[in-house]
């Protein structure tokens, strides 16, 4: 009888652990809450609507047509050959080594990003104003955004390699992600 609780035990205690370590949905960042954030309830923010905000119709927006918005042509905003924009290489901004940027500390402040569904995604941690840190759905670290102009950072993952993904301010409140052929992925960040 007592070696059937164990299993019992030990899996209420880790449910309590990462009950410890999830980070609660903030009212303001939440779309669920204040239909002004979701994409879905608001056109001004909908790139799907808003033609301003669509890098498909404003290349101004869109590092495949602008090549200063492109770290393949613009070095200054690649984190291979700019290590202050690296965290792999710049433990100032490494979620490894500054505990805070991690949303696992109990203090994190930081951003939340949402699928098209408005249900939580990931997390996002500003480390400086030219590098945000990606984390998933588990608070595991799988990437950053490096700012390549003032609202628009492209995406690399933990190796530093561009994945062409890419976020545009959404012209109100946060950030809508694209994929490399400025198609709109339906994910937001409040």
């Amino acid at each position: 009888m007592k070696n059937k609780l164990y299993p019992t035990i030990i899996a209420v205690f880790a449910m309590q652990i990462c009950a410890l370590h999830a980070q609660e949905l903030v009212a303001k960042h939440n779309p669920k809450i204040d239909a002004n954030l979701s994409p879905g309830n608001n056109v001004a923010i909908n790139p799907s609507k808003n033609s301003k905000i669509n890098p498909q119709f404003n290349w101004d927006l869109n590092p495949a047509k602008t090549s200063t918005l492109n770290p393949s042509t613009n070095s200054s905003i690649s984190p291979r050959t700019n290590t202050q924009v690296n965290p792999t290489q710049n433990q100032d901004i490494n979620p490894m080594y500054q505990n805070q940027l991690h949303p696992r500390n109990p203090n994190w402040k930081g951003l939340y990003m949402y699928d098209k569904d408005d249900k939580l995604a990931g997390y996002i941690t500003k480390a400086t104003q030219d590098v945000l840190l990606c984390f998933d759905i588990n608070t595991e670290w799988c990437g950053f955004y490096v700012r390549a102009q003032q609202n628009i950072f492209n995406h690399f993952d933990i190796n530093a390699q561009p994945t062409g993904m890419f976020i545009c301010f959404d012209s109100m409140v946060g950030y809508n992600e694209f994929d490399k052929n400025g198609d709109w992925t339906g994910r937001h960040i409040k």
